[in-house]
């Protein structure tokens, strides 16, 4: 029999609880990480003490008036040492402070030397252990997105109680007509307001239903359209298969790429992807390894997987962005950079939002309308906390999105650059995307004389209605 869970008066799956059961053991380890101690742009009063006992160690010991200098005089010479130090945080010790230490003692240049090196010694030390602070904080960031994640899943389904016995009863009705049996039925109600049902179904004889027509019946019983997911399996079978079935979108994207890679370069340093989700959700993507040529394509192919699988995953366009800087932090190697594009187009509302983390400008055309969509941020994986900007734009059937990496307007001549590109999107009149895409990169691609000084990529998204 199944148990429930109640928590402040709401009625919890056992489902539910088990994740947020996983939710609080990861938040619990990630306060274990925040609580970790932060790091420090100078050395601190342990650190200047180890240095100060180190010169003290070689220099003073060996000389007659150490009891003098670290006795009565100690005050003193803190306060020279002291000095000296900050002046190595500089261009290093000016050889008049060394001469004025001449008076109070006899071995003023030595001790320069050897606190200079120290200071060193103990910088190196501070720079590796912030380091390692630093990637202790993105393992924290990557476990605390975790458990938000588990959270929120753990909330964004609700089983639809009164409901789910009209539709079950006009869906066995209408499916014994077509000799298909249900054999189990849920219906869920997702964050965004949408239903999502998921049925076990089995033929009864020897007939062959297509999944698109129990999703007709199941339009016609929820009073929403409706359609199979991207998993579900074609038709009903005599054996027994689970069918996912999700509300159909009110607008479609159809996208298309072109891209040119640098001249004298074997493969380019850009990488794209286009993501279709369940929830009628596009996600074009962008990403542009820094520099050209094979170590630039690896990189930008690392970033880019790793966008698929925290999109595919459920993660937040933002978590996935700070997910990945995290993980290119960890990397075990002298840090590559790469730039991050994302725009995530909602079919059911008609609205899209953009995340750019160092990436090019985008243009949003509507009819003789273009926006430029711009954002002043540094590559992922360049500072330790993910710079990055997000955008939320409405849109209307016949819009076109247009994505593209630095190359290709680097390649269009100042001043003006960005009049010039809206200038050559407006002259491109074409519903198809693909043909968009390879008209634009053409037309850029002939100002530099067919000579390209970077990878160009040019990604295309337009929005229409059913």
């Amino acid at each position: 029999m199944r148990e429930w869970t109640t928590t402040g008066g709401m009625l919890l799956f056992p489902e539910q609880e088990q994740l947020n059961k996983y939710a609080d053991a990861f938040y619990g380890l990630a306060r274990m990480f925040q609580d970790m101690p932060c790091q420090k742009e100078k050395l601190g009063d342990d650190g200047l003490q180890a240095v100060f006992e180190e010169t003290r160690e070689l220099v003073c010991r060996r000389c007659g008036r150490e009891a003098r200098c670290w006795g009565n005089d100690y005050f003193i010479s803190c306060r020279m040492f002291y000095e000296m130090v900050k002046e190595t945080e500089q261009d290093g010790i000016p050889e008049e402070m060394v001469q004025e230490m001449y008076e109070q003692c006899g071995h003023a240049g030595e001790i320069a030397e050897v606190l200079m090196q120290s200071c060193l010694r103990a910088r190196r030390e501070l720079l590796w252990n912030n380091r390692i602070l630093e990637l202790r904080t993105a393992v924290g960031e990557q476990i605390f997105q975790t458990a938000e994640l588990m959270r929120r899943t753990a909330v964004s389904f609700e089983e639809i109680t009164g409901e789910r016995q009209d539709v079950w009863r006009k869906l066995r009705r209408n499916l014994n007509y077509l000799k298909v049996r249900i054999e189990s039925f849920r219906i869920f109600r997702c964050a965004e307001e949408r239903t999502e049902v998921f049925m076990t179904l089995r033929a009864v004889q020897n007939v062959c239903v297509s999944a698109k027509t129990i999703a007709e019946v199941l339009t016609e019983c929820c009073g929403e359209p409706m359609c199979p997911a991207r998993d579900c399996q074609a038709a009903v079978l005599r054996e027994s298969s689970v069918f996912h079935f999700v509300p159909d979108t009110r607008y479609q994207l159809l996208c298309g790429i072109s891209s040119i890679t640098k001249t004298g370069e074997v493969v380019s340093g850009d990488n794209f992807s286009f993501l279709q989700k369940e929830n009628g959700q596009v996600v074009m993507s962008l990403t542009d390894g820094m520099g050209s040529g094979i170590g630039a394509y690896r990189e930008s192919e690392k970033v880019i997987g790793l966008l698929e699988q925290f999109i595919e995953a459920g993660f937040p366009q933002e978590t996935a962005v700070r997910m990945i800087n995290s993980c290119m932090l960890l990397q075990d190697q002298s840090q590559v950079f790469s730039t991050i594009d994302l725009c995530m187009v909602d079919l059911h509302r008609a609205t899209c939002d953009l995340i750019k983390s160092g990436a090019a400008a985008t243009f949003l055309k509507r009819g003789e309308e273009i926006e430029v969509i711009r954002a002043d941020t540094f590559p992922t994986g360049m500072l330790w906390q993910s710079d990055y900007e997000s955008h939320h734009r409405e849109l209307a059937s016949g819009d076109t999105i247009i994505m593209m990496t630095d190359g290709v307007l680097e390649a269009v001549p100042e001043p003006g650059r960005e009049e010039t590109m809206k200038n050559l999107i407006r002259k491109i009149s074409c519903p198809n995307a693909r043909e968009f895409a390879r008209r634009l990169i053409e037309k850029v691609y002939l100002m530099q004389r067919m000579v390209a000084g970077d990878d160009m990529t040019v990604l295309i998204g337009g929005i229409w209605s059913k």
